[in-house]
């Protein structure tokens, strides 16, 4: 036989695995951490998730122990962190973040007192304080108050409110509404305005950084193709109907 002819699949199946690795090779897989407090960390997993799709990334949730999360993150153990607010790379220099926010965060208190009125943190100094720790933010902003518990979960924080061992708890509205209708509790209110309104982002590792843009580019056609006012409608707007 011709050995020209034994050579050509053999040849064809050479090319045919350079594909294969090549195709493997652009494939990424990250690990990110996202702890669901409401159903508003589920909208942003899902648009990370839709997000990674787009560019041949594979997504996988992460729930590390409390207040690990971002360290975890920083010392290159996962891969991603979010949703977070901007500012955190000042801490954790091993942290970037996609330069698209995901959406915003208000940050504010819940009460059972009908008369009680707060405009500024500076408002929860006579007042027994809780939220759940490792939310940095209220670490920042929360250095004087009657006393401040921190507790795992918004379940344990919604709980100490309900029996009156708190007389505010702190957290961002539309995971307060999500606790407010799991839990069914009753005269229970956001007080306006927020105390600090922020966006959000998604944070990588620093050796992911040749996604950044990327990803970023791809959350502004999410936002643009419809995506993501669909989502939203799908999973936060009916849990919390007042919000707009």
């Amino acid at each position: 036989m011709n050995k020209k002819y034994l050579i050509f699949p053999g040849l064809l199946y050479a090319i045919a695995m350079i594909l294969t690795t090549i195709s493997v090779a652009e494939t990424r897989n990250l690990r990110i951490n996202c702890t669901f407090h409401s159903s508003y960390e589920q909208f942003f997993f899902r648009l990370v998730e839709e997000a990674g799709a787009r560019n041949s990334i594979t997504i996988t949730q992460n729930t590390p122990p409390v207040g690990r999360s971002l360290i975890h993150v920083n010392q290159g153990i996962d891969d991603g962190d979010g949703p977070r607010i901007s500012g955190l790379s000042d801490s954790f220099p091993n942290l970037v973040h996609v330069p698209e926010p995901f959406g915003e965060f208000e940050f504010g208190a819940f009460t059972r007192d009908q008369d009680l009125s707060i405009k500024s943190w500076e408002d929860l100094s006579e007042l027994n304080v809780a939220y759940i720790h490792g939310w940095k933010i209220f670490d920042l902003h929360v250095t004087s108050a009657k006393s401040i518990t921190k507790v795992k979960n918004a379940d344990l924080l919604f709980n100490l409110l309900a029996n009156d061992r708190a007389d505010v708890v702190l957290i961002t509205k539309l995971a307060g509404y999500d606790m407010i209708h799991k839990l069914k509790l009753k005269n229970t209110r956001f007080l306006e305005p927020a105390l600090a309104v922020k966006p959000n982002y998604l944070y990588l590792n620093k050796r992911h950084e040749s996604l950044v843009l990327q990803l970023a580019e791809t959350i502004r056609e999410i936002k643009k193709d419809g995506t993501y006012s669909r989502l939203y409608h799908e999973m936060i707007s009916p849990y919390l109907p007042d919000v707009k």
